[in-house]
């Protein structure tokens, strides 16, 4: 029989909590300018000074669409990232490689661009970045999809969190081939997401993106055809809208799919079923952006019976 001293011995070795939930920060969709660099560097500071914060996870565009895509400049915001003393989990974003080709942004060949991002704030794709790393699954070593380093994945505090690179599409693709292969990543990553989490009985699954899949989230019978594209997902992103439907349909724990790309806070539930119903166990939650650099605690708790809990972190003196 384990004594009492020996099993808090245990929890101890093996980091488990017995009384607090696990809490980490989500912040994205910035800096994109001076000034946001600055505030920036604050928010790092202030997250840093916190306890209990296990890591962060950045949602995406790190650096402005028409801002320069040069090495020196993305070069800086990975050492920025790298001034948080906890693991930094990135997921890529639209400005952070897709509109590179913009003239403003230097006129960039886009997959160029995206392989440089890769090397930067991908070295090692069984570790996170930051301060202090931890250890990370990734869709390239588990897969057909050996490119997509960036698509990450690891299980604490009772859910399964992943990062899945995906993107606004804005423009045609330069390569619709590639466009085609690299949403297909994203839906074969989700399904890898939700398997892990039914197999070890996880609580949750929090799925982390730059796009906003719901740009227009109202119910359409709201507006009608006033609202063409109200409750329906983000153009050429249909495919990827019905794998996350069907997967949470069918998942008894609650989801969270954490969004960036529109830059308002919001926590809502517009994700529908295969039948038209709103799905009650998925949440979605955006997080700040500039010129809003403000920051997101989620706490994490399988005993809760949400699991997940969203609390808004005002900088002081922020923007």
């Amino acid at each position: 029989m384990i004594t009492r001293i020996a099993f808090l011995t245990i929890l101890l070795l093996t980091g488990c909590r017995t009384d607090e939930p696990l809490q980490f920060a989500l912040i994205g969709d910035g800096p994109y300018s001076p000034i946001g660099e600055e505030v920036a560097a604050r928010m790092i500071d202030d997250i840093n000074a916190r306890e209990n914060i296990d890591w962060v996870v950045h949602l995406g565009d790190t650096k402005g669409g028409s801002q320069s895509c040069s090495d020196e400049l993305l070069q800086s915001r990975f050492e920025l990232f790298e001034r948080f003393s906890i693991p930094f989990l990135l997921t890529l974003g639209d400005n952070d490689w897709f509109d590179c080709v913009r003239e403003r942004a230097g006129s960039y060949d886009d997959y160029e661009r995206l392989a440089f991002v890769r090397d930067l704030f991908y070295p090692d794709p069984t570790m996170s970045t930051g301060g202090r790393t931890m250890t990370v699954r990734s869709q390239a070593l588990e897969s057909t999809y050996t490119q997509y380093v960036e698509n990450r994945m690891w299980e604490q505090g009772g859910a399964v969190f992943a990062t899945v690179h995906l993107i606004a599409i804005t423009r045609p693709p330069t390569d619709s081939t590639t466009a085609q292969r690299r949403l297909d990543a994203a839906g074969d990553w989700v399904r890898t997401a939700f398997k892990t989490a039914r197999e070890s009985g996880a609580a949750g699954v929090f799925l982390a993106m730059q796009v906003d899949l719901w740009p227009v989230s109202a119910p359409k019978e709201f507006y009608g055809e006033a609202c063409r594209l109200c409750g329906q997902p983000a153009p050429g992103l249909a495919p990827f809208y019905e794998v996350l439907a069907e997967e949470a349909a069918v998942y008894n724990g609650q989801v969270v799919v954490a969004v960036g790309d529109t830059h308002v806070f919001r926590v809502d539930k517009p994700l529908r079923g295969p039948d038209g119903a709103v799905l009650q166990n998925v949440t979605r939650v955006e997080g700040f952006g500039e010129p809003n650099l403000h920051w997101v605690r989620v706490e994490v708790d399988p005993r809760e019976r949400q699991v997940f809990t969203f609390y808004q972190e005002f900088l002081p003196g922020g923007n």
